[in-house]
């Protein structure tokens, strides 16, 4: 399970970094579409480059905090498939120890 925390989407300073990489994008493209706004189409660009823009946001901020929580859920789910097993191995432990105790019994007599 720790090697699935190895990502780096999940360290803040990863994070941090491509989150000032993102602002730095976005203000030169402020920057490029104020120049540019007199260019017929270029106003038309902006039904697309803001959903991208936005997803792209989207997938820095809250994707991380997701899969954190689903991480925790399945960290959770992991140690509970442990402790049954655990506990299942006790179990047959003590069943062939009883077994074990009635055939050394049987051969006894």
């Amino acid at each position: 399970m720790e090697n699935i925390k190895a990502p780096p989407l999940l360290d803040p300073s990863y994070r941090r970094k491509k989150l000032i990489a993102y602002l730095v994008r976005s203000l030169i493209a402020i920057a490029l579409y104020w120049y540019f706004w007199s260019v017929s189409w270029v106003p038309y660009t902006l039904w697309i480059y803001i959903p991208i823009n936005l997803i792209g946001l989207i997938m820095l901020t809250i994707l991380p905090k997701f899969l954190e929580k689903k991480m925790q859920k399945a960290q959770a789910a992991m140690e509970d498939a442990q402790a049954v097993d655990i506990e299942a191995e006790e179990v047959n432990s003590e069943e062939i120890i009883q077994i074990e105790d009635t055939n050394n019994q049987q051969e006894r007599n």
